[in-house]
């Protein structure tokens, strides 16, 4: 009897010690199915950041050296396709040599999982959206890489026009592929519709971005008075953002003709608050009035007021070509046509009558001023026409602006988990 009892206990517990045990088996395999799971999951999520990161480091180096401009050249199809390879060298690498590397010499085993279904969109980071290209500039600006790597700085006064009349840029497929090819925008900001004032906040940070982004151009782009920047097509590339124009000549004709026209008004505005020059025109045109006729007399003034102004205008521009200041309000001792033979030299000389006191604006100080009242989608499109152009010309034949991204998002699956990123500069 107490054998027979001793027996039943035993076996009782040797099913117990069955049973806790299969428990701490169950356990133990669903412990290590989630660890295992919880590891791939991991490595996963690391091999597809890594993969999304190494896409952005294949950034197009001619664009930074020369522009400060990260962006990477492709398309959705060959990125995903990129991005299956930078993650499968990870997940389920095939060469050997590969496993020994990545530890040091041990050995470690694979995941044995691929990437799939990747899925890549671009929507959204393009260079040519203008957000994105500004966002780039100020970059380049705030970290100084025009000022430095680009040779940039003031540039001084020049040491007067080009000799030359530059360049002119005649090819149909390149000014078709051009960025602003088709743009027909406003010189000038529009004032129309005041019922949409932005706020304060706003109007300071749109300057803020804008004056950055002259600063940077007037750092990387040359002009006419500074001359040409190395390997540059245009040699007035300044001239060609506010203009527009296919040919260094035609760009600085048109800037001319603005300049012709704002000195212009200015020196009338000038000429009119000068008591001692309104007094001569006025003994003048009495003079002349008594000779002809009394009724005459307004016309001499306003013809006299008309004629000296546009003198001491054509003087002022053949100051500004030969690197010399022009105040843009002038005093009376900034005024350079002071008596009738210099009044004439201002309409007829090839050179320039000084003033007492030459300071003032120059021919850059102009362009500053032009430029950062240009609107902002015709600056930044022309901006990217002449990197275009800058770097199909010295780089590569097929470069275009259009195939440059600064980021993306991209989705795929690895072991049936779905993973989606954004992968940005």
């Amino acid at each position: 009897m107490n054998v027979r009892r001793r027996m039943c206990r035993r076996g009782s517990i040797t099913v117990f010690l069955a049973v806790v045990f299969a428990c701490f088996i169950t356990v133990s395999a669903v412990l290590f199915a989630a660890a295992k799971s919880a590891a791939g999951r991991s490595m996963a999520d690391a091999s597809l950041q890594l993969a999304g990161r190494s896409v952005l480091s294949e950034y197009d180096t001619r664009l930074l050296s020369d522009y400060g401009l990260l962006a990477f050249r492709g398309d959705e199809a060959r990125i995903e396709d990129a991005i299956g390879y930078y993650a499968d060298a990870s997940l389920a690498p095939k060469d050997p040599l590969y496993l020994l590397f990545r530890s040091g010499g041990a050995r470690t085993v694979a995941q044995n999982e691929r990437c799939e279904n990747i899925s890549v969109n671009l929507k959204e980071y393009s260079l040519l959206d203008l957000d994105n290209f500004e966002a780039q500039i100020r970059s380049a600006a705030l970290s100084n890489v025009a000022g430095n790597l680009l040779g940039g700085g003031d540039g001084g006064n020049g040491g007067g026009a080009a000799e030359s009349e530059g360049r002119t840029l005649r090819s149909s497929a390149v000014i078709a592929s051009l960025p602003s090819n088709g743009f027909q925008g406003p010189l000038f900001p529009s004032l129309g519709d005041l019922s949409d004032i932005p706020a304060m906040d706003d109007v300071m940070q749109e300057g803020t971005a804008l004056f950055a982004a002259s600063e940077y151009a007037l750092s990387v782009f040359g002009s006419r008075v500074d001359g040409a920047k190395e390997d540059h097509f245009f040699s007035n590339e300044i001239e060609y953002l506010i203009a527009g124009k296919h040919s260094d000549s035609a760009n600085y004709n048109s800037i001319k003709l603005r300049l012709t026209a704002m000195r212009f008004a200015l020196n009338n505005a000038a000429l009119l608050a000068d008591s001692r020059k309104t007094a001569t025109i006025t003994e003048i045109a009495l003079a002349a009035a008594a000779v002809s006729a009394e009724t005459l007399y307004e016309p001499i003034y306003w013809g006299i007021v008309e004629a000296w102004a546009s003198a001491e205008t054509r003087n002022d521009i053949l100051l500004l070509e030969h690197g010399e200041k022009v105040a843009l309000i002038k005093t009376p001792a900034q005024w350079a046509t002071q008596n009738p033979k210099e009044i004439w030299e201002g309409w007829t000389s090839d050179s320039p009558v000084y003033a007492a006191n030459p300071s003032g604006q120059a021919y850059r100080d102009y362009l500053r001023i032009m430029l950062y009242i240009l609107d902002r989608e015709t600056k930044y499109l022309r901006m990217m026409d002449l990197m275009q152009i800058n770097l199909k010309g010295t780089y590569r034949g097929d470069f275009l602006m259009r195939e440059h991204y600064v980021g993306f998002r991209f989705s795929c699956t690895v072991d049936g988990d779905g993973y989606a990123y954004t992968e940005e500069y």
